[in-house]
């Protein structure tokens, strides 16, 4: 069964799933790391490659390529760090990251991402912001779809104050009640 996480930036979707992944032995897809690829390839920060108009093939060849992995794997084990996995996935368990903004911003300072950077916390928080307002749009735009309803996924955790083996241990929980009631 295929698990879809998504959440705000720095919310810890990429840790989780990779430790996800390695502990339970998922297969792990993340569209975070094949946009932020593609803003590197264009020389671009990940804010301004999301604004740029060649962000819409992207999109599109991931959005397919996503869709086309849960209509061929479902019922593999997969862990699909995304914004919109769990939209073109509804079958999946899905998941959603929350963080404050203030812990993002620290996140993002102490993170080392060659397309996401910034000078101070408040540079950070507005980085951040501007980005999941940017995303947003542009998926109800493309899709008439709200990242922020929480009635859309069998999971919510806040994460601010959590370890990534917690957060890890909490959808593992979670995700094995769903799969005694699927």
């Amino acid at each position: 069964m295929i698990i879809t996480i998504t959440g705000k930036p720095c919310s810890g979707k990429g840790d989780v799933s990779k430790l996800f992944a390695k502990k339970y032995n998922f297969k792990r897809v993340s569209t975070g790391d094949i946009f932020r690829q593609a803003a590197a390839k264009c020389n671009l920060e990940i804010n301004d490659f999301l604004n740029d108009k060649r962000v819409n093939a992207v999109d599109m060849e991931v959005d397919t390529n996503i869709k086309n992995l849960g209509e061929r794997c479902l019922n593999e084990d997969i862990i699909i760090d995304s914004r919109l996995a769990w939209y073109f996935i509804p079958q999946s368990f899905k998941v959603f990251l929350d963080v404050t903004w203030h812990n993002a911003g620290r996140r993002l300072l102490g993170a080392n991402r060659e397309q996401e950077q910034a000078g101070s916390l408040k540079e950070a928080v507005a980085k951040l912001k501007d980005r999941w307002t940017t995303e947003n749009s542009r998926y109800h735009k493309l899709y008439k779809t709200d990242n922020l309803k929480r009635k859309n996924y069998n999971l919510v955790i806040k994460t601010d104050k959590l370890s990534v083996e917690q957060i890890v241990q909490k959808i593992y929980l979670e995700y094995k009640k769903f799969m005694q009631n699927a």
